[in-house]
């Protein structure tokens, strides 16, 4: 089995990808960039950085577009001294004080496997925890299990989630050989199979990674093969093509994940993180219950 989490070797590089157009999100995200759609009392893009800081990364490169670079540039630039003292920025000041972060722009939304390629411009140049911030998760971060089978076997490694068919149609789902409990050597991954998938269920990604820096170079050559969809280049073809030349794991993540990517995914997500706190649980219960009994 993987150690717990507090044996797990931290990955000291993060790379978040926040360039996408927020599609499902539609009306807000005309405005606001998915990312900074709030997690409860915080941006969505905040709590991806302090899950990071939780898995060990030292440095945060967000890969940005033209639309969310300024917010970026807003949000995380240096507290003034009005700010410094105000209760409520207390989780933004220790989250500047722990991490560096930069950012680096995809010119043009071409999908998460082109995205990823930009951190190499940053200077991710070693392993790094990559994250997709529309996926909450209000338990234990899975990247340290990811850095666990990483620090064990080498390679790179893939948080995945047991589903059912009725995620087939938008999950890609992992295949592979079982290594122990909870545990895979990837094969292959069937990006979003639908019903061609017959299994009762299936090892859905759930959008947490430990890749090495090979990953730049799988996906450059699924590029160079003119491999895209509708001019995106995904990164699932990269990976598969990663397993083909070093160890990767998928490991099983069975605590309670949110996909805030749509609206009644990023309702969800939100009072989940809130009743996850525990200094405003019993306030946000109190709020809620007269809703729904109504």
């Amino acid at each position: 089995m993987p150690a717990s989490p507090s044996e797990h070797a931290p990955i000291e590089e993060a790379v978040i990808i926040a360039a996408g157009r927020g599609t499902r999100m539609r009306p807000s995200t005309r405005v606001v960039p998915k990312e900074f759609l709030p997690n409860f009392d915080r941006p969505l893009i905040h709590s991806a950085i302090e899950e990071a800081i939780a898995c060990g990364a030292k440095r945060i490169t967000v890969v940005t577009s033209d639309r969310s670079k300024p917010f970026l540039e807003t949000y995380f630039a240096p507290l003034d001294e009005e700010e410094r003292g105000d209760s409520k920025l207390g989780s933004l000041r220790e989250l500047l004080e722990r991490v560096e972060i930069q950012w680096v722009k995809q010119p043009e939304a071409k999908g998460t496997g082109n995205a990823t390629l930009y951190a190499r411009d940053a200077g991710v140049d070693r392993t790094f925890l990559l994250m997709l911030p529309d996926m909450i998760f209000t338990g234990t971060p899975p990247g340290q299990a990811l850095a666990t089978a990483v620090s064990r076997f080498g390679g790179s490694a893939i948080s995945v989630t047991t589903v059912g068919p009725e995620y087939y149609d938008g999950w890609g789902i992992v295949t592979g050989d079982p290594v122990e409990g909870g545990l895979l050597r990837m094969r292959d991954i069937l990006e979003k199979p639908g019903s061609a998938y017959t299994a009762p269920s299936g090892a859905g990604i759930n959008g947490r990674y430990v890749l090495t820096p090979g990953i730049f170079e799988c996906i450059e050559e699924i590029q160079r093969q003119g491999k895209t969809v509708k001019g995106e280049v995904n990164l699932t073809d990269a990976m598969v093509l990663l397993a083909q030349q070093e160890p990767f794991h998928a490991v099983t993540y069975d605590e309670p994940f949110y996909d805030s990517g749509f609206p009644v995914g990023y309702l969800t997500a939100s009072v989940a993180s809130a009743l996850a706190d525990p200094g405003q649980r019993e306030a946000v219960r109190a709020a809620l219950l007269p809703l729904l009994e109504g």
